[in-house]
């Protein structure tokens, strides 16, 4: 990651070099060209200077004149195949925004409480009394993450039998396994199993599936055909690439695209998507399109300064979206509402020394002067 951090600093002292001296030749390219040209330089150089077989990524600022689709790097390291803007690709995390979407809407419809216990759904769960069901959305619950095994039982099984189907249950006691991280509500901590219990609970309240909830209430809402909840299976629906690597490169890890049974990712993970299905809905997402303005507002907010996290959604500076990883994909969806500016990114691979999240800051670097 450092040795990225510098590559793209130094990529972004060089484009403002270069916006300054284009500004001086009027006969140039114009700012919103350039902007792009600079956009498209920092992306080339991921290709060249990381393990990234490939990236797209998708860049609408109507305001400032940029409507950016670019596509680098290879689908596949055997056949050398290009990427194609349209492939459909794991979305991970970004999975996330759909099922706490999902969890705000029945607190709308007065189902149930940002303030309720835990307990008052799982009785049983260590501490339930303590955590409430904001808590479980905002990353403030402090429950162990049932992906934090990474030596542990839950890793090796995943690796010994990657398509074993994993229930909602199975894996809540996994979180259940390890200890709270702090008392609940005294800090934050990344915990996927917050949002596997947010689906238990939007199961219960409804007796429908997560899977039927997001379709009906968000992916057929915005007419969406390429992006779909994904309750198990390792197939990926449609035309989409190869995918690399989990969390270090090693160039004999397998091709995992179509590798893992996706049931272990669930409500925190499993969805897939394009760039401009989730172009489109991340925009409805920050706009407020799916729930009342007053839950909207406490939504967004992220007490931490400039970046962190509200419910169910990230926010640095005025982009709110999210970021997601899979073995194979990582990803970037963001939104300025003030800017009128939305940026997607997928790379088709998994590498936690070259991860889009870092293009959540770059990116909009170079095309605002006072960002």
């Amino acid at each position: 990651m450092k040795k990225l951090l510098q590559i793209l600093t130094f990529l972004f002292l060089v484009a403002s070099v270069l916006i300054i001296s284009c500004n001086k030749d009027e006969n140039s390219l114009t700012k919103s060209q350039i902007i792009q040209n600079n956009i498209q330089s920092v992306l080339d150089s991921i290709i060249e200077n990381t393990h990234v077989p490939g990236l797209v990524a998708g860049v609408w600022a109507p305001n400032e004149g940029i409507d950016f689709v670019y596509t680098a790097g290879v689908s596949n390291l055997e056949t050398q195949e290009p990427l194609s803007d349209d492939m459909i690709f794991r979305i991970g995390s970004n999975t996330k925004t759909f099922t706490i979407t999902v969890l705000l809407q029945l607190v709308d419809e007065g189902l149930i409480s940002l303030d309720d216990p835990l307990s008052d759904y799982l009785p049983d769960f260590p501490r339930a009394n303590e955590v409430t069901i904001e808590m479980l959305t905002n990353m403030r619950s402090g429950i162990f993450s049932y992906t934090d095994l990474i030596d542990e039982f839950w890793m090796k099984v995943l690796y010994t039998e990657p398509t074993k189907f994993w229930s909602t249950d199975e894996l809540i006691a996994l979180g259940v396994s390890g200890d709270y991280y702090f008392d609940p509500g005294s800090d934050i901590h990344y915990s996927n199993t917050n949002t596997i219990i947010i689906e238990k609970i939007i199961e219960m309240i409804t007796g429908i599936s997560l899977e039927s909830n997001i379709k009906t209430r968000i992916i057929d809402n915005l007419n969406l055909v390429n992006t779909a909840y994904l309750i198990s299976g390792t197939n990926i629906p449609g035309f989409h690439s190869s995918a690399y690597y989990y969390g270090e490169y090693d160039a004999d890890f397998p091709e995992c695209s179509e590798y893992y049974d996706v049931s272990w990712a669930a409500a925190a993970g499993s969805a897939i998507s394009d760039i401009y299905e989730l172009k489109k809905y991340v925009k409805a997402l920050v706009d407020g399109e799916f729930l009342s303005d007053e839950t909207q507002q406490k939504r967004m907010v992220c007490p931490e300064s400039n970046s962190f996290y509200g419910l169910g959604i990230l926010n640095n500076k005025g982009f709110y979206g999210h970021n997601g990883s899979m073995p194979g994909y990582t990803s970037l969806m963001i939104y300025s509402p003030e800017r009128n500016c939305t940026i997607i990114v997928w790379y088709n691979c998994q590498l936690d020394d070259a991860l889009p999240f870092i293009l959540m800051q770059l990116i909009p670097e170079l095309i605002y002067s006072d960002f």
